[in-house]
């Protein structure tokens, strides 16, 4: 039994077999099945935070605890005032409760842990992704070229490839991933201090190299925006440690030439993708292709926010989300009750008719960006506390950045942050941040729960303490 219960206490293994778990989940032929291990792994999640709270009192532990308990509380008031007589949306916004339990004291709480080996298990994850996706890209590839991409549908939509995955979506994000843990694995303080072998810069010029190429095929434009979001970012931050007197005026130019610089990138990449997937279209048409085919793919490669495309449509999305916030802007409306008040708003009674299912229907509909998303399930209150956290959790991480920014060319740390501020841009566009139990919402809550251990190994430290009702708390709490 003892074994038994250590399997169960250890969050590294929690984390590294949800990961898994979730990323076998927007993959091919194994979907289905993933979901249902996912579902036991997640009531095994949602042991694990009650045990935590309740046993190990991590929120006692946890930096800006009260922000996040807050921010709890207030959600639960979001589910007492939306219960209705449709019991699975009130179970799936109990289960959303959980969920963001999850995010808050296993994945950012992990440093409360004291013996966590997150310098292993951040290495690890790393190693497991790049080989992964290298793989599955490198298959899907090889099985598009040798059987003129009409394979299992791996090229559709006039030339969008989306490999091994359910979406093409997915290969982009995947692709942006394990292009980011490669950038991570040449870091050599990375592998000194994680004590483990350097990985064969053989599966890191493939990973990227196949990554690269299949995020150019597939129609993913905001996993685009998310890699050259990134790079920008690194390379800002890059620019500022090469600088030992930093004043306002320099960090405003750099800062402004650097998005001009990005803005430019992007554009050629669109370019590039247009030029890219329209060779693959005429390489795999039996009749060559016709100026209609490449007009199709010029005007598909750009985002258009007013065209009505349904279930991937951000302006259909966000114009309803908004109805919707209005209608309940205090409190919000949870997640359960989204899919309802869509069709309630729009009138659309066919709106997410890829599934069958009603419990998959309610799952899958998303607004479509992360900021909505938080603001229309918990409500202007649950949205200040939240971003309150999250400006509060920048605030701690970037001065330890700042102050050491000179010896951290050979760290991580500066991939992270990078990866981070990116992935708070892409949340604009892209279902992410909070209210989804994705691989896409889990690697976000994954690199800020390893951003936090090394801000607090690098020496981030919250002196004194506040008083509340009386009682005397730990400053770190805010």
């Amino acid at each position: 039994m003892s074994k038994l219960k250590q399997l169960f206490l250890d969050t590294s293994l929690f984390r590294l077999a949800y990961m898994l778990c979730l990323f076998f989940c927007m993959v091919m032929y194994v979907f289905v099945a993933s979901y249902v291990v996912l579902c036991l792994l997640f009531v095994w999640g949602a042991a694990l935070t009650v045990y935590t709270i309740i046993k190990k009192k991590t929120y006692n532990k946890l930096y800006l605890g009260l922000w996040i308990a807050l921010f709890a509380c207030s959600f639960a008031v979001t589910i007492l005032f939306n219960l209705s007589l449709n019991l699975a949306a009130v179970g799936y916004n109990i289960v959303m409760l959980l969920h963001i339990g999850i995010c808050f004291f296993l994945f950012y709480g992990m440093y409360t842990e004291r013996t966590v080996p997150f310098r292993w298990e951040l290495y690890l994850m790393a190693r497991v992704f790049v080989y992964l996706s290298t793989i599955f890209t490198m298959v899907g590839l090889v099985l598009m070229l040798f059987t003129s991409g009409k394979f299992d549908n791996y090229m559709y939509y006039e030339g969008v490839f989306k490999g091994f995955y359910i979406n093409p979506n997915y290969q982009g994000y995947v692709s942006v991933i394990s292009i980011v843990f490669c950038h991570m694995l040449t870091k050599p303080n990375f592998i000194i201090n994680s004590n483990q072998q350097r990985v064969s810069r053989l599966w890191i010029i493939s990973c990227v190299f196949l990554n690269a190429t299949a995020l150019l095929l597939c129609d993913s434009n905001a996993s685009l925006l998310l890699i050259i979001v990134y790079i920008a970012v690194y390379v800002l931050m890059k620019l500022f440690a090469m600088t030992e007197n930093l004043t306002p005026k320099k960090m405003i130019i750099r800062m402004i030439i650097l998005v001009v610089v990005g803005l430019i990138a992007l554009s050629v990449m669109m370019f590039v993708r247009v030029f890219c997937r329209v060779g693959v279209t005429a390489v795999f048409s039996p009749d060559g292709i016709s100026a209609q085919e490449v007009k199709d793919i010029s005007s598909s490669a750009v985002f258009v926010p007013d065209e009505d495309s349904g279930f991937t449509s951000r302006m259909f999305l966000w114009k309803a989300g908004w109805e919707l916030f209005c209608d309940s802007p205090l409190f919000g409306m949870g997640k359960g009750d989204l899919l309802d008040g869509v069709i309630e708003v729009t009138g659309r009674t066919n709106f997410n008719n890829d599934f069958d299912n009603d419990i998959f229907r309610m799952c899958f509909t998303d607004l479509h960006s992360g900021y909505l998303s938080v603001l229309n399930h918990a409500g202007i209150i649950g949205f200040i506390l939240f971003f309150t956290f999250i400006v509060r959790y920048f605030m701690m991480i970037f001065p330890v950045w700042f102050l050491q920014r000179r010896i951290m060319t050979h760290s991580v740390y500066p991939c992270l942050i990078s990866f981070i501020v990116a992935y708070m841009i892409f949340s604009f566009v892209e279902r992410t941040i909070l209210f989804d139990v994705t691989f896409f919402v889990m690697t976000f809550w994954l690199f800020i729960g390893y951003t936090a251990c090394y801000a607090l190994d690098f020496g981030y430290k919250r002196r004194g303490s506040f008083y509340i009702f009386n009682k005397k708390l730990h400053r770190k709490l805010i």
